[in-house]
């Protein structure tokens, strides 16, 4: 997505980073309304040489705060809630099972009767 002010200068370029373990992504406020360049004017390939001017990370970077995000969600998956009890260890709090999706009603197509004359 591509950010314009109200003279149609870019101030903003959301962008994203992708490898096989995910993808990071962010927007990026431009140093400044990103000189003259129409609006209508601003390709891929231009925008892309604004966000490497502009931002300072390596893709080795990206990399590594992609690789750390998946270890942070992998140990969160790891962790469980316990309840503290008064006279006995914690117990391990359970999440309550779903409530069952009511049924649907049954439709069905009803053509009206013709009513003689």
């Amino acid at each position: 997505m591509i950010v314009a002010e109200g003279t149609q200068k870019v101030v903003a370029l959301n962008w994203a980073y992708s490898n096989p373990d995910g993808t990071l992504s962010n927007q990026h406020k431009l140093a400044e309304p990103y000189g003259d360049t129409p609006l209508a004017q601003c390709t891929e390939e231009l925008m892309i040489e604004w966000l490497e001017s502009q931002l300072q990370n390596t893709s080795a970077e990206f990399d590594a705060a992609i690789q750390q995000r998946k270890e942070q969600v992998a140990f969160e998956a790891t962790l469980a809630p316990y309840e503290a009890q008064p006279k006995s260890a914690p117990t391990k709090i359970v999440p309550a099972e779903p409530a069952p999706e009511p049924e649907s009603p049954v439709t069905a197509d009803i053509k009206p009767k013709r009513v003689k004359k």
